[in-house]
């Protein structure tokens, strides 16, 4: 993973000391080479000449030929590129006769690309097998061309008016260089406030205002000429979805080959094992192929779940000698979490895993591994949420009348009512109780605190928008539900350390199996059953039929109570949430009240002025 920025202005040169200030604010992107590259072409418009200034800059993480031949931006005369990511296959690319030039200067994957872009070939990104954002400058055609992977594992941010375009992988680049204060969009925010998550779009729009970021899976083409910007897509989930996918024992192949390729590095490479299924999976593939020791395992350990347990049993189980990292957070947890607001540039929910991953990517920065497997993706595509998706595979039942599925559902491991919704209804009446004036209880902060535009914003999940299918309900999780946040908080909490996180089970190949019906993803009490069942086609790890993994434990109410000063005076000065929060109230309240300093609305609030004070960001 790098970290890639450009710039266009028309009439106006390019500042290179602050251009070089906006790169320099990424290099924990790329710490390992630092270049940048100018033009300054000239363009006959329909308006006459036209004098444009272009620089690209690139903070490189060194994974592929680690010779400086390879670094970016990679130019040939007027072309440059700058590219974050990895193609997997890029090596079948070379040997496809797909890029007409076959003589080449480097080994890596950046020259392929380079190649198939310079010779116009935009097509060939349907057969890119990777994760990738990138910048291509075509100086002698006037035209940009932009991209991002299906999944929008790559960030790609930009910034256009009529004078300048700004592209980069962070937004701290673009404020940097261009002296923007930008303010939160009012309908993200109070949605947040209100429900937790700020779930990224698959839009250009952003949650600020002024930011806009590529979609993912698209192409986007600016030409200079014109000014003008214009965007498609190359691929859909509901396109793959409507395509029958092929039988079950193709998963483990497809899992197999997508882990063996992830391996590709002249660095070495790690893998998260948690003790769930989907890191376990990819660690059954790596066995399959006698390629185990090809990775370093880390563990982490919480003390207070057995993830970890059933993670060294795997290990054990292979011969394997892994990492134990102890999860311990420190003093140092509150400065932790202002770093990661600055490198988020978002809310987020202050959840174990949020907070867990940051601390793990930062040990095993220590132990000099910059490429790290996890097993993102397991759950979204495969149907791992009981509370989340499995309503939905419910209610497909009962409009079918298909009552052998409901009944199999009181297998399920749960309460049969919860698993046609019940839980939700109960929590419904459980507010509805707490909504009766005179109630006092943290989980009524956010009534007794906020404004009615909080208390009333709707959710941005987008799977509780309308009725959908079960089908429908995976598309849209992958597209721009909690897949989108999973893998932000990813790429960011990676790259806080100069890691590159790879995801096998992320592989475009397989989000064909988001289409495969319910009953084959929920099974009497498992979930995933179509991904354990590959297990018996790689290798069988005591996790395979584990029920519930419980995720990273993080001590919550210990950090809020340990850090309840500073917690109260970042919320206190914070002039983003004074319009819809009675901030000085609750301030007041939360240094005698234990309970609602532990409230999910301080955490909310938390995140928002942790953002706004590392970002300086506006009040809207």
């Amino acid at each position: 993973m790098c970290g890639l920025f450009f710039v266009l202005q028309r009439g106006e040169p390019i500042e290179q000391d602050r251009f070089r200030q906006a790169l320099r604010s990424m290099r924990h992107r790329g710490p390992d080479h630092a270049g940048t590259h100018f033009y300054a072409p000239t363009f006959e418009t329909s308006r006459g000449h036209c004098q444009v200034y272009a620089g690209l800059g690139f903070n490189r993480l060194s994974i592929l030929d680690l010779d400086p031949r390879s670094n970016q931006p990679f130019a040939e005369g007027n072309r440059a590129l700058v590219y974050n990511g990895e193609i997997y296959n890029y090596q079948d690319l070379k040997h496809a006769g797909i890029v007409r030039d076959g003589t080449y200067r480097t080994s890596g994957d950046t020259e392929v690309l380079f190649k198939l872009l310079a010779q116009g070939s935009i097509d060939s990104i349907r057969l890119l097998n990777g994760m990738w954002a990138f910048c291509f400058f075509d100086g002698d055609a006037g035209e940009l061309t932009l991209s991002r992977d299906r999944y929008g594992k790559k960030p790609l941010f930009y910034f256009l008016d009529d004078k300048v375009i700004c592209v980069s992988s962070t937004i701290q680049a673009i404020l940097r260089y261009l002296s923007l204060q930008v303010s939160f969009d009012r309908p993200a925010l109070l949605s947040f406030l209100n429900a937790g998550v700020m779930y990224p779009d698959n839009t250009h729009v952003t949650h600020f205002d002024r930011i806009k970021q590529l979609p993912p899976a698209s192409i986007a083409r600016f030409d200079v000429r014109e000014w003008a910007l214009r965007t498609s897509s190359y691929f859909s989930f509901r396109d793959e979805a409507s395509v029958a996918p092929p039988g079950g024992g193709d998963v483990a192949e497809i899992i197999a080959d997508a882990t063996r390729i992830r391996l590709t590095s002249d660095r070495p490479v790690g893998l998260l094992l948690s003790g769930g299924v989907d890191s376990s999976i990819v660690l059954a593939a790596l066995a399959k192929q006698g390629l185990q020791d090809r990775v370093r395992c880390f563990i982490g350990d919480t003390g207070r779940s057995e993830d970890a347990l059933y993670a060294r049993k795997c290990a054990e189980q292979l011969g394997i000698e892994a990492t134990v990292i102890d999860m311990v957070y420190n003093e140092r947890a509150f400065d932790r979490f202002l770093e990661m607001c600055q490198h988020f540039e978002k809310p987020f929910p202050i959840l174990g895993n949020s907070m867990a991953m940051s601390e793990m990517y930062r040990a095993i920065q220590e132990f000099g591994v910059p490429v790290v497997l996890d097993g993102t993706g397991g759950d979204e595509i495969f149907g791992g949420y009981w509370d989340r998706q499995f309503p939905f595979a419910m209610q497909d039942a009962f409009r079918r009348g298909d009552v052998r599925s409901i009944m199999r559902s009181s297998r399920s491991g749960q309460p049969f009512w919860d698993n046609l919704g019940w839980r939700g209804i109960r929590r419904g009446a459980a507010q509805l109780l707490l909504s009766v004036p005179g109630v006092k209880h943290k989980s009524n902060a956010v009534r007794d605190y906020c404004s009615r535009d909080v208390v009333n914003a709707p959710s941005t999940d987008p799977l509780t928008q309308e009725p959908l299918t079960f089908r429908e309900a995976l598309c849209r999780d992958a597209e721009r539900g909690r897949l989108g946040e999973w893998i932000w908080h990813n790429d960011r909490n990676a790259m806080m350390s100069s890691i590159e996180n790879r995801s096998p089970l992320l592989d475009y190949r397989l989000a064909k199996f988001i289409a495969t019906d319910a009953t084959k993803k929920f099974v009497a009490q498992w979930n995933k059953h179509e991904l354990r069942s590959a297990f018996d086609q790689l290798v069988k790890l005591p996790t395979q039929w584990r029920v519930q993994k419980q995720g990273f434990r993080w001590a919550a109410r210990r950090f809020f109570k340990d850090n309840r000063s500073r917690i109260l005076d970042l919320v206190g000065s914070s002039r983003v949430l004074r319009p819809c929060v009675r901030i000085d109230r609750f301030c007041e309240d939360a240094r005698h009240n234990e309970q609602l300093i532990t409230s999910r609305l301080a955490a909310r609030m938390m995140c928002v002025a942790g953002v706004e004070h590392t970002l300086h960001v506006a009040s809207g």
